[in-house]
């Protein structure tokens, strides 16, 4: 079992090293590495390859033909997003962007596309607010571009800033209502407490999408993912296998189908989608999944050494991590999620805290320091965190499900049982691992 988790990861946690060995010179173009398997269509993949093969010829002629470095960064963008070896392309596209952000240009275009997309790759990097500080001086450079507002958007989502989030995804929508924006508006409305209206606009995402594309089954699965979170299986299930037909082994769609199975206890039939999924694209959060699994299907031993695999490799990928890369992947937040499922709760709060000091706001790792701090029975400090992670009126079943458990241990059993009681109203679906860690005698005695 062991090897082969390490096996699947290896590419996910090493990334940065091949990396190393296509740029040994400075000035050297990183290459477009060979896919180790089929993903995607090919006309997909034709067209980043042409892309890379158009820029790298034209920079060959006219090494300070600026655009073409920018031309290379979409590429290594979109191939990243497509293969999942997110560390190689990120610092490859960054590479590319330096060029022209590091030259003395004059061209105002050519410094906003490269701030524009120089965002986006800090963003997926984890590092939210250099990636806010590149939005807000792409912004400053051009009001007119909706790309630009959705790197603000995602920016200040993940720094917890929701109201300028909801600022510019309005200025964003009003530019161009697309995918990119609809989506955007369908996150923050879930955000808000909006569940109808969060799948109302995604289903606009989707509509506004060429299906089969990347991006719009990426828009389907979420909006299948917001049916499933209302208690909706068989939609959800619906619309994972539609975008199975016009994505053949689209991997979240796959792991959508394994969630389905989860929230239906079929746990053999989603561990067997959750191996598929792997198989094809290599996510620490799908390994993670793999692992509570195994839990769930009644064999501990598994899940306790895939738990301990993940940790290990993202361990192992902070080490390999190259002193001179030119963008460090945080890894916080994934770190303290490990060590968390391991049992290792002290190392767990330690991630957690890192991440919670650069976005004290956001939500998400309030909820997660809340649940740490749950887990290690101190529940005063869980329930600080619990009432920030409720700062939006969300209605996540699962986060007021948790919340109602950290109540119900602070004293409060009343509004405990409540939040339990309306999460689970909401998703009948809550993570049964969650369900299972939360009994205990303040709980059960309600």
């Amino acid at each position: 079992m062991k090897r082969s988790i390490l096996y699947l990861l290896v590419v996910l946690c090493c990334g940065n090293s091949l990396f190393l060995t296509s740029c040994k010179q400075q000035d050297a173009i990183p290459a477009l590495l060979e896919r180790p398997k089929a993903m995607g269509p090919d006309n997909e993949k034709a067209t980043i390859i042409e892309t890379y093969n158009k820029a790298k010829a034209a920079l060959k002629k006219n090494p300070d033909d600026l655009q073409q470095y920018v031309n290379l960064a979409s590429a290594f963008i979109a191939e990243g997003r497509v293969t999942g070896n997110n560390s190689y392309y990120s610092n490859a596209a960054v590479k590319m962007l330096d060029m022209v952000t590091g030259s003395n240009t004059g061209n105002k275009d050519i410094m906003f596309q490269a701030l524009s997309l120089k965002s986006a790759v800090l963003l997926n990097m984890h590092q939210f607010k250099d990636a806010l500080a590149a939005a807000k001086q792409g912004v400053s450079m051009n009001t007119y571009n909706s790309g630009i507002y959705g790197a603000l958007v995602d920016a200040n989502v993940e720094m917890g800033n929701y109201d300028e989030a909801v600022k510019d995804c309005d200025q964003m929508i009003s530019i161009r209502p697309d995918l990119r924006s609809y989506s955007r508006a369908s996150y923050l409305r879930q955000i808000y407490g909006q569940n109808a209206g969060a799948i109302e606009a995604m289903k606009m995402a989707v509509d506004a999408g060429v299906p089969g594309m990347e991006s719009t089954e990426w828009a389907r699965t979420n909006l299948a993912d917001l049916y499933l979170n209302i208690g909706n299986a068989d939609s959800a299930s619906i619309i994972y296998r539609s975008s199975l037909v016009y994505r053949p082994d689209y991997p979240f769609a796959i792991i959508g189908m394994a969630r389905v199975a989860k929230a239906r206890k079929d746990y053999a039939g989603a561990i067997e989608f959750t191996k598929k999924a792997i198989q094809i694209r290599s996510e620490v959060a799908f390994v993670s999944l793999l692992a509570d699994l195994y839990e769930l299907n009644g064999d501990a031993a598994k899940a306790k050494d895939t738990r301990n695999d993940v940790v290990s490799l993202l361990e192992q990928g902070q080490r390999d991590e190259p002193k001179d890369a030119p963008v460090k992947h945080n890894v916080s937040r994934e770190l303290a999620t490990a060590y968390m499922n391991a049992g290792q709760y002290d190392k767990a709060l330690q991630f957690a805290n890192t991440d919670l000091a650069m976005r004290p706001e956001n939500i998400d790792a309030n909820e997660l320091a809340a649940w740490i701090y749950y887990l290690k029975g101190d529940y005063a400090n869980a329930k600080v965190h619990a009432d920030k992670m409720l700062a939006t009126k969300t209605q996540n079943g699962s986060y007021l499900y948790v919340a109602g458990v950290i109540y119900a241990n602070s004293g409060d059993n009343i509004k405990g049982n409540e939040l339990m009681q309306h999460g689970l109203a909401i998703n009948p679906f809550v993570d049964q691992l969650v369900i299972n860690r939360a009994k205990t005698p303040a709980v059960a005695a309600n």
